[in-house]
């Protein structure tokens, strides 16, 4: 795994877009079955993050959830605050 890359969100989005296909298929009716709450799976993709470092007492906890996801250390803090 050393110098390796993984690229989480496009494995996310290649993920979804398998199960939609799964799901959906060519029947629009079958749109009426799939539910994605955006707000929700935004904070649980955070916790993960976070959590996961917190677990095994991992430093610089923010800032790496930060680099990670892209935000800046302020939003990382506010975020954790917001979802306590």
């Amino acid at each position: 795994m050393k110098n390796q890359h993984f690229d989480l969100g496009a494995e996310t989005v290649a993920f979804v877009r398998s199960r939609l296909m799964e799901v959906v298929g060519e029947n629009p009716e079958n749109l009426q079955k799939v539910e994605c709450n955006m707000k929700e799976v935004k904070e649980q993709i955070f916790r993960l993050f976070y959590d996961y470092q917190v677990v095994r007492g991992w430093p610089h906890v923010a800032a790496n959830t930060a680099d990670i996801l892209g935000l800046d250390e302020r939003t990382v803090r506010r975020l954790r605050k917001i979802m306590r």
